[in-house]
């Protein structure tokens, strides 16, 4: 643990939650900060703050330039509007902070994956009110699969199949 800070429906999806947070090493924190879509900053009651990336994850960038192709629809056509993606980059931002700002969530570490990345930003899932803040950003339409080593990889890839099959958020893309 780290010290001092304990305390949509998708078809055929029978993920249980609480066992999945309780199996994992996790903490309870108040988001203060929201970044972007897929960055945030958590305070613990202990006054600890921690800068969390959501894992598995990618919004479209809202603080730098956009790459062209990283966001393909599910015809495989590479979304090469960078200003359409810059606008769900703040529709994202804002989903999250409506979504989070100022609520208690619960930080979940990976089994597989590391714990931070190269900018020093801890590495984890956040959920609020018992959801996966990444599956709803995926499902929604507001953040792509961030292809990396973690355990829901295979189920996130589903969810955003999903989104972009049935045209979902910035998937609308024509």
């Amino acid at each position: 643990m780290i010290s001092g800070c304990l305390s949509t429906t998708f078809q055929k999806d029978y993920f249980d939650t609480n066992q999945f947070i309780e199996n994992h090493e996790h903490f309870v924190g108040e988001v203060f900060k929201v970044v972007d879509g897929d960055t945030i900053w958590v305070r613990c009651k202990n006054g600890s703050v921690y800068k969390i990336r959501i894992l598995g994850v990618d919004t479209p960038e809202i603080h730098r330039k956009n790459n062209p192709y990283e966001y393909y629809t599910y015809n495989g056509t590479p979304i090469t509007n960078t200003t359409y993606l810059k606008l769900w980059g703040y529709r994202a931002k804002e989903y999250v902070e409506n979504t989070l700002k100022n609520k208690e969530v619960v930080v979940v570490f990976d089994r597989i994956s590391p714990k931070r990345d190269e900018y020093g930003r801890y590495l984890a899932y956040i959920f609020v009110d018992g959801k996966d803040l990444g599956k709803s950003l995926i499902i929604y339409g507001y953040a792509r699969v961030y292809r990396s080593k973690f355990e829901l990889l295979d189920r996130y890839l589903e969810y955003e199949k999903y989104a972009k099959k049935h045209k979902i958020g910035l998937w609308n893309y024509s």
